[in-house]
């Protein structure tokens, strides 16, 4: 995904779909529930609760989307979507990054990440998977990440 598809996305207005909303303007925290819809650009998060937070000028800084699983998709300009899926999903605007956390999935080209974290920098197209705490998590069977990666198809051979 290029720097200049999230700028673009990031650029674009965001419109949210939800039952209810509780506002609070004090805080800079917006609260959605019930089949809640997030879209800016190509960018879509969906969720049963969703948090946001913006700063003191009113950008967003943060949105937690809690779901059945909550989804995070955008899709680069030329490229291949981003598809993924969490109980819960960190959406932090101000790093480019999306956490998905518990029953945590990510692809993207066919590749897929499957585990209890996982981390997605959206700007460099950097996974990392497996760390939901910062001892490293407990070691056991529980902790462990399953990848797929697909073959890169060969180009044609060269002809004499």
């Amino acid at each position: 995904m290029s720097a200049a598809t999230v700028a673009a996305d990031r650029d674009q207005p965001i419109r949210i779909q939800a039952n209810s909303a509780t506002l609070d303007d004090r805080s800079n925290t917006a609260v959605y529930t019930g089949n809640v819809i997030i879209t800016q650009g190509s960018m879509r998060l969906t969720g049963n609760r969703v948090t946001l937070n913006t700063d003191a000028e009113g950008a967003v800084s943060k949105i937690v989307s809690q779901g059945t699983p909550a989804t995070y998709k955008q899709t680069p300009e030329g490229g291949s979507p981003v598809d993924s899926r969490g109980q819960t999903i960190e959406y932090l605007a101000d790093a480019d990054r999306v956490v998905l956390i518990d029953d945590a999935f990510l692809e993207q080209d066919g590749n897929t990440f499957q585990g209890e974290y996982i981390s997605y920098d959206i700007t460099r197209e950097v996974v990392d998977a497996g760390r939901a705490n910062s001892n490293g998590g407990t070691g056991g069977e529980q902790d462990r990440i399953e990848i797929l990666i697909q073959p890169r198809k060969r180009s044609e051979p060269a002809t004499p």
